[in-house]
């Protein structure tokens, strides 16, 4: 039984087996007789192409064959190998003239590459040149527009200077009668100026002639062998000093006044002034020029004494010893150089700066001189040797320097750096840097006649009363108006320390008083062009301004004197 159903499920496969291969291998003879005839198809047409070419061969050797007949015919007669010779010649000759013409044609393809590279080269530059001319052609049109434009404002400013030529005619008309009125109210001051000294002149006698009778009663009183009043005839017989007398007065310098009256005025060089300073006794005063000369003047006649000369570029600064027998002068050829006024000559050459000389200065003794330089450095001098005995480095250009004491020991200096420096000359240190106290550079430094307070001047138009012991400003002297002309301007105190005195770049001076720290006076008027340095010494101030001029200042003491105009 078991048997029976075991060959029945075999049998059943068997079945499916054959049905699947009815279905899914009814065409595989279809396939493989199609896949015969594409193989047999293939080998056929490999035997008909080998047959082709087998023909095509047999037909080249029966064309050669017959050619070769035809040529053995063809030369079988001598008409035929004479026509043969000449054609072989001929054809030499055709191919000496192919292969010249090869040649030639080879000539002419290099000259056609080497013409189509030119054309090239010519294109691009065509090309450049077009572009070159747009853009030339945008820049014209730009500048004949700002050309027009400029046009426009040249017809507009030569209509204001039309309109400025019409206003200046009427001014000048005005100028006119303003002068005129001005000669009147000259003639007028004049007169009243006549009228004025008049009466101080007898006022100043009769205050004379009161001071003589009380300086007699006061040594009468103190004298111990004068025991009665004085008689009437001893009274009688006083009365206004001599003229001697008088003039002594007048010139002693027991306190400053102002000084407001033009003594003099003196053209003193050929180029621009840059210095001006008086001697101690005040009896000279020397000037420094761009004109590389520096000259002394009598400052009674105003007279030129002496020229000094050996400068090789501008004077900027001069300055007299305290016997007023030697000069120093600082020029910009980075030298300074010391002149006997006895003789006139120079007696020294002070060299090693590497900067534009800017100030110098003798000690009290005149054994030493202290310089100071744009090459950032302060040098002491000796006299006796004439060398440089110390250098001081200040990392800022020096402006100008002043010395503090007797001995010669503290030096202030003035630099670009708006700073105020103080320096020992014996150890060549700085003792002090005082900063902030200006927005300028500092022009110039000045002691006050006791050497407890120094003055500054600055380019941010004010000065400034330093207190050298403290270091403390003391007063800021400013004025509206005011201005500082030069780097190199110089300002200064009044020989009693109550006033200072500065020329602006107007040509106005300003005299402050240093107790008040106001403007006391400003006198316009005199000079115009900026005043470079101011030198004062008892009762007279010198200036210099720029335009070679240089101004003798007068006045009295407070003390009566005999006016003169």
């Amino acid at each position: 039984m078991a048997l029976q159903s075991t060959q029945q499920w075999e049998t059943d496969i068997l079945d499916l087996f054959a049905t699947r291969d009815k279905h899914e291998k009814a065409f595989t003879s279809m396939v493989e007789s199609y896949n015969g005839l594409v193989q047999k198809l293939s080998y056929l047409a490999d035997q008909n192409k080998n047959l082709a070419t087998s023909a095509q061969t047999s037909k080249d050797q029966q064309d050669k064959l017959s050619r070769q007949v035809t040529v053995l015919r063809d030369q079988g007669s001598p008409v035929n190998q004479k026509r043969s010779a000449e054609l072989e010649a001929q054809i030499t000759s055709l191919k000496d003239e192919r292969a010249e013409l090869y040649k030639t044609q080879g000539t002419n393809a290099q000259r056609l590459l080497d013409l189509n590279d030119i054309l090239r080269v010519k294109d691009e530059t065509l090309t450049l040149n077009k572009e070159e001319i747009r853009r030339l052609a945008e820049v014209n049109h730009i500048l004949a527009h700002k050309n027009q434009e400029l046009v426009d404002l040249v017809n507009e400013k030569n209509i204001t200077i039309q309109v400025l030529q019409d206003e200046l005619t009427t001014l000048q008309l005005e100028m006119g009668k303003l002068d005129e009125r001005q000669r009147d109210l000259e003639k007028e001051n004049s007169q009243l100026l006549q009228r004025w000294l008049k009466k101080m002149n007898e006022e100043a006698d009769r205050m004379n002639a009161q001071n003589v009778l009380m300086e007699n009663e006061q040594e009468t009183v103190q004298s111990p062998q004068v025991q009665s009043p004085p008689s009437a005839r001893s009274l009688r017989s006083v009365g206004p000093e001599s003229p001697t007398q008088s003039s002594w007065r007048g010139n002693s310098t027991l306190f400053s006044v102002v000084p407001q009256i033009v003594s003099r005025k003196i053209t003193a060089h050929e180029s621009e002034v840059n210095t001006v300073a008086l001697s101690g006794s005040g009896t000279l005063f020397a000037t420094g020029s761009n004109d590389k000369k520096i000259k002394i003047w009598d400052i009674k006649t105003g007279l030129l004494k002496t020229t000094l000369s050996g400068c090789l570029q501008a004077v900027m600064c001069v300055s007299f010893n305290a016997s007023d027998e030697l000069l120093i002068g600082a020029s910009n050829d980075n030298a300074a150089r010391l002149w006997h006024l006895g003789t006139g000559r120079p007696r020294h050459t002070l060299t090693g700066h590497i900067g534009k000389v800017f100030s110098a200065r003798f000690n009290p003794d005149s054994s030493k001189v202290v310089s100071g330089s744009h090459d950032r450095t302060i040098k002491v001098w000796d006299l006796q040797k004439g060398y440089c005995i110390r250098t001081m480095f200040t990392f800022a250009s020096v402006n100008d320097v002043c010395l503090l004491d007797f001995d010669g020991s503290t030096i202030a200096s003035g630099h670009l750096d708006n700073n105020l420096r103080f320096w020992d000359a014996r150890s060549g240190n700085c003792v002090k840097e005082v900063t902030g106290i200006h927005l300028g550079q500092i022009t110039s430094v000045c002691p006050s006649s006791d050497g407890s307070q120094i003055l500054t001047n600055s380019r941010d138009n004010t000065l400034r009363i330093i207190d050298v012991r403290t270091y403390e400003t003391v007063s800021v002297l400013h004025a509206d108006g005011y201005k500082t002309g030069t780097n190199w301007s110089k300002a200064c105190f009044s020989p009693d320390g109550q006033y200072v005195v500065s020329g602006s770049g107007d040509g106005a001076m300003y005299y402050w008083s240093t107790r008040e720290g106001i403007v006391d006076k400003v006198i316009k008027g005199e000079q115009t062009s900026p005043i470079v340095g101011v030198s004062w010494t008892g009762n007279s101030v010198v200036s210099a301004e720029k335009d070679k001029t240089v101004v003798i200042w007068g006045t009295t003491s407070r003390r009566a004197t005999i006016y003169e105009k």
